[in-house]
């Protein structure tokens, strides 16, 4: 059989982490409430479950503006404290039902969105983001080591690392943090930014001064603007700093 409809798939972030930090008891009685919470919310709205794989939940919806309430539906009614994020992705399209299950590049699309992950997609692909409109939504962070999400008022402990403050769901994960703090803070958004940052600056040096470099060869070596050496010079030993304090700071 065959039919356009729209493909869900929500999981847990983090969960290798999770699993990490709290062990594979906890960690297995998470994904089963999320599970049983997302089912009774596909009850409520008329969705069909797929199937599910771990802690993934592969959902499909007829009408695809269902199929977005169904998506932010889904990640308020699971944003609570020490619950991990939910990520939520969805594509519509055709799709060909074979022995109770879905297959197609809508089903493989909307799987990738959910992670953010294109691998195999030929073509370059829209992805865009579903928001309320309207209601105050609570506002979390995230436990660096169990990537759970944190309610600030309510966080075990806290720790102030370069002016940056992580919030621990357990006494275990902060004192994880204040064992290894590299370990985690190497993955989070802030950090990425601060090497882009440094690459950015890298790349720029190495670009210039390679025009510069070819340039003054072209002239056999000769008429070399003792200004222009001495900032790359200066634009080096600053190099060098960026570097130190992004290594700091990681």
């Amino acid at each position: 059989m065959t039919g356009r409809s729209t493909f869900v798939f929500a999981d847990l972030a983090g969960f290798t982490a999770l699993t990490e930090a709290h062990g594979d008891a906890e960690a297995l009685q998470i994904a089963s409430d999320f599970v049983s919470t997302v089912r009774t919310i596909l009850a409520e709205c008329g969705a069909e479950e797929v199937k599910t794989i771990g802690d993934e939940v592969m959902i499909r919806v007829e009408d695809p503006g269902e199929a977005v309430r169904l998506g932010i539906q889904i990640v308020d009614r699971l944003a609570a404290h020490r619950s991990p994020p939910v990520r939520v992705g969805m594509h519509s399209g055709s799709a060909i039902a074979s022995a109770g299950d879905w297959f197609g590049s809508t089903v493989n699309i909307a799987s990738r969105v959910t992670d953010a992950a294109f691998k195999h997609v030929p073509e370059l692909t829209p992805v865009y983001r579903a928001v309320e409109r309207e209601g105050d939504r609570r506002q979390f962070e995230v436990d660096p080591v169990c990537r759970m999400a944190v309610d600030p008022q309510r966080a075990v402990s806290a720790r102030r690392r370069w002016g940056i403050p992580y919030f621990f769901c357990s006494e275990e994960c902060r004192r994880a943090f204040d064992e290894g703090p590299r370990r985690y803070i190497a993955t989070t958004a802030g950090a990425r930014a601060a090497r882009k940052g440094f690459l950015i600056n890298l790349g720029a040096f190495a670009i210039l001064g390679s025009a510069h470099l070819a340039v003054w060869a072209a002239r056999g070596f000769s008429d070399a603007s003792p200004g222009m050496l001495v900032i790359f010079l200066v634009w080096a030993i600053a190099l060098v700093i960026h570097y130190r304090t992004v290594r700091s700071v990681l």
